[in-house]
């Protein structure tokens, strides 16, 4: 696991095996731990090393790559429309493509299952509450903001002293709406635009899949990517089983900041 300092007394935490970031930003009384990875046991030794406050744990959205280490810790605060009592329709998905793999190709049944792992949430003794407004952490409060899209559940976290914002995977150069079928593209860019107006005065954006933040200015382009994507402008993908729609995959390449993929079912695609 690679640590670094980012902002002032905050820290991304990567993992080796899939790149995930998680965040740990730390106040004067307390410590706000944002997602828990695959929980591999190097995390809580390099937490204890990081400091000796007492942790609160959040997560960006409840998926399994951002949530698996959750069992580690005594609650988890989660957005409300993403807590395990709500259902897991991303555990539904995975089998079902699971079961697609297992019935349709020819990849072997122990692969499918291994990878199948990886792919679903497993909750333990861990507490799930409801996500709060604020986190005061001693003379460092974060807001926390619903950004429903990525999950239904998906929350940004807002640092207004370091003017920066941990979005999960709520906005991203390879965005997935699929996992949210509910989802209509022009309606995610919509808001992410009135997003862009609340943000107003922030500078950087982190994301949990990638080294660098991004800059508010590209939030436009991101939604005029989402606007953009339609249908017959985009390429299905091989996954053509276990899912209500073939996922489709739309690159926009926008002229300063390259490329943007959004990989979305043909019905979100408006």
């Amino acid at each position: 696991m690679r640590t670094r300092k980012i902002e002032p007394n905050t820290y991304m935490l990567t993992d080796a095996l899939v790149h995930v970031n998680r965040f740990l930003l730390i106040g004067g009384e307390r410590a706000l731990l944002l997602d828990t990875g695959y929980g591999e046991e190097s995390m809580t030794r390099r937490l204890r090393r990081l400091t000796g406050l007492p942790l609160v744990v959040a997560n960006t959205h409840l998926h399994p790559d951002h949530s698996d280490g959750n069992k580690l810790f005594g609650e988890v605060f989660v957005g409300e429309a993403d807590l395990p009592c709500r259902g897991m329709p991303s555990n539904e998905m995975a089998r079902s493509v699971a079961s697609h793999f297992k019935s349709n190709t020819k990849v072997p049944r122990r692969i499918v299952d291994k990878v199948l792992n990886y792919g679903l949430i497993d909750t333990g003794t861990e507490k799930y509450s409801p996500m709060p407004d604020v986190f005061e952490l001693g003379g460092r409060t974060i807001e926390t903001l619903p950004c429903p899209g990525h999950t239904p559940g998906s929350t940004l976290f807002l640092d207004s002293a370091a003017r920066c914002v941990f979005a999960g995977d709520a906005i991203n150069p390879g965005f997935w709406a699929f996992t949210s079928p509910g989802l209509t593209l022009s309606g995610y860019a919509e808001l992410w635009l009135d997003l862009a107006a609340r943000l107003d005065g922030y500078e950087r954006i982190w994301i949990s899949h990638h080294r660098h933040p991004l800059t508010i200015e590209w939030i436009g382009a991101f939604a005029a990517a989402l606007k953009a994507a339609a249908p017959e402008r985009s390429k299905p993908l091989d996954i053509v089983g276990g899912l209500p729609e073939t996922v489709h995959i739309f690159k926009y390449d926008d002229e300063k900041f390259g490329a943007i993929r959004i990989f979305a079912y043909p019905s979100q695609m408006r």
